[in-house]
């Protein structure tokens, strides 16, 4: 009974029961550890995954195969994060971060625009929605690697040619191009990516006539251009884009909402250069 009333044996009875809980717990943790479960809704994740890929619904040896494949990913995960190897890996950071950039992309909840929100959208950022101005023309071209320093001199003599005598057919003059000789109602960016910023503002800003006009420089050489349409830049009804416009209200603000989220995390942590104060 003495022996029962020592602090020491206390001690050590104590410590024997603590070894022995951690002892169960640590088995418990190992298990747990040691285990790979695959819920239901994971099963059914990987069948609809399969479904929409193939078509079709998988067959018992087609869920074995994904069953199989996900234990060997999960399997080779959990034994990289053991040895250390997810720490300092540029490529899991940002994998990581673009997951975290996804699970604040989903908790946004922005509200439904009323119609006054999507016309006052609409009106402050009228180049979005905007049909923009065309231009439709025919062009004689005049090549700087067949005429050389001639090329400007060649160009002027056709233009005055053309001019006095309309009825000269202009497929005759010129060299050959490796494009269209007509252009139907294209837009000064498209026109642009085809022969230039410079050629297209310069034929934007001719005058549509009969006439032909030039030389107008491009990438390529010289140009002699007649102008026939131009159509200027519109903007359509509210009613006819309504659509286009919630759209694009709708993405702006998730957009500005989810890089605020993320301004607020950022703003957490504090950030230190090694070797700067």
């Amino acid at each position: 009974m003495k022996l029962l009333r020592d602090p020491l044996v206390h001690f050590v009875v104590a410590a024997a029961l603590i070894f022995g809980l951690y002892q169960i717990w640590q088995t418990r943790s190992d298990a747990a550890r040691s285990t790979i479960f695959i819920s239901a809704e994971e099963l059914e994740r990987m069948a609809a995954l399969y479904t929409s890929e193939a078509g079709a619904l998988p067959t018992e040896t087609d869920m074995a195969a994904m069953v199989s494949d996900h234990v060997r990913d999960e399997a080779l995960a959990r034994e990289a994060r053991r040895l250390g190897l997810d720490e300092d890996d540029t490529i899991i950071t940002r994998r990581l971060a673009q997951k975290m950039s996804f699970v604040v992309s989903d908790l946004d909840d922005t509200t439904e625009p009323d119609e006054a929100a999507l016309r006052d959208w609409m009106a402050t950022h009228p180049d979005r929605f905007s049909v923009p101005a065309t231009v439709t023309f025919s062009h004689v071209y005049f090549s700087p690697d067949v005429h050389g320093a001639y090329t400007q001199q060649n160009a002027q003599v056709a233009l005055d040619q053309l001019i006095a005598d309309p009825a000269i057919d202009p497929v005759r003059m010129g060299d050959p191009f490796m494009m269209q000789r007509q252009y139907g109602d294209i837009p000064m960016r498209e026109l642009a990516r085809q022969f230039g910023g410079v050629f297209a503002e310069a034929v934007f800003a001719l005058p549509v006539s009969d006439t032909w006009q030039g030389p107008v420089e491009s990438a390529y050489g010289l140009h002699l251009v007649k102008v026939t349409g131009a159509t200027p830049e519109t903007q359509p009804p509210f009613e006819d884009i309504e659509a286009q416009v919630r759209k694009d209200w709708t993405e702006e603000t998730r957009r500005a909402a989810n890089e605020q989220a993320i301004r607020d995390i950022v703003s957490k942590y504090r950030v230190e250069l090694e070797g700067m104060e």
